[in-house]
């Protein structure tokens, strides 16, 4: 039996999906969507896109013949603190997963998700000044971080960013026959806002939401103006770092709008309370770019935004 047979067994076993041993790995699959035309013969087409926090492992497959989104996994984890815990993770995802293992992908993207990054105007920019950008814009940088950058080409703009060097090179032993690219969550989330069909040139405070932390762009006629990550303990915390943002740009909150993104809902404390001090609030769709089948209509549009929009970061 051939290589690729054996992976299309294993994949579709009796025509159902391969599942991931999550408890092995102690880890919680929050979310799973497979598309019924994912093909295991059409890997060399599909862009395998994973997006790694210190909470979080996040699974996008595309099809590059026609930006369709094959599939996608969410793994949540708790109570990491070191590097190590978190390889371990991801060591014990990948062990009987065997789709993730397959090594003959069109493209790899893997995006970090943390506070480490900053934004420079491209006509500024040196490659060989990456890292005292960086760590001008942010002291947490430490000498074990690699450094980064990607170049967004429409904008006029260079995410510096870091990633721990050691998840970087997990990822590349992993994938050792592939170039694997990186990138960060805010280059994501900038690409997805802005080649949206729905964008508004209008000023607009973007929130990319998780559990514990906010990512808060600001754009204005196809212009990044502002971008920070915050973390927060409660709705009041949320409210303060949105506020703030706010009052330092001098926005108006009566006119201000905003479009929440990520793993918030409308009948949320966080939402509730924004409601005070914002009426101009909505949620955001799905990337226009990409498209969908049916199995993803049960998640809400604004969820995954950032994962699904790796696939825009050429």
């Amino acid at each position: 039996m051939s290589s690729l047979d054996s992976f299309r067994k294993q994949l579709f076993p009796g025509q159902s999906v391969h599942s991931v041993d999550a408890g092995k790995a102690k880890v919680r699959l929050q979310q799973k969507i497979k598309d019924d035309t994912l093909d295991p013969d059409g890997l060399r087409h599909y862009a395998l896109l994973l997006e790694v926090g210190l909470n979080s492992f996040r699974i996008s497959i595309m099809d590059t013949r026609d930006s369709r989104c094959l599939w996608l996994e969410d793994y949540r984890f708790s109570s990491i603190f070191f590097t190590e815990q978190l390889l371990e993770k991801l060591a014990g995802i990948y062990e009987d997963h065997t789709l993730l293992k397959a090594g003959f992908w069109h493209s790899i993207r893997v995006s970090f998700k943390n506070q480490l990054f900053t934004l420079v105007p491209q006509p500024l920019f040196r490659r060989e000044n990456a890292g005292e950008y960086l760590r001008f814009a942010t002291e947490a940088v430490k000498p074990t971080d690699e450094v980064f950058y990607y170049k967004h080409p429409n904008h006029d703009l260079v995410s510096v960013f870091a990633g721990d060097s050691k998840v970087a090179d997990w990822f590349r032993n992993a994938y050792a026959s592939r170039n694997v690219s990186f990138v960060h969550h805010t280059s994501a989330l900038m690409e997805g806002i802005l080649q949206h069909a729905d964008y508004v040139p209008a000023r607009s405070l973007c929130i990319l939401v998780e559990p514990s932390y906010l990512t808060i762009m600001v754009t204005h006629n196809k212009q990044v103006e502002y971008c920070n990550t915050f973390f927060y303990l409660s709705a009041q915390d949320f409210i303060y770092y949105v506020m703030l943002v706010v009052n330092e740009l001098k926005l108006s909150a009566d006119n201000c709008r905003i479009v929440l993104y990520g793993e918030v809902a409308p009948d949320s404390a966080i939402y509730d309370n924004l409601y005070k001090y914002v009426r101009n609030i909505s949620f955001g769709n799905k990337p226009s770019a990409i498209k969908f089948g049916f199995h993803f209509d049960d998640i809400l549009d604004h969820r995954y935004f950032d994962v699904f929009n790796v696939y825009l970061c050429e």
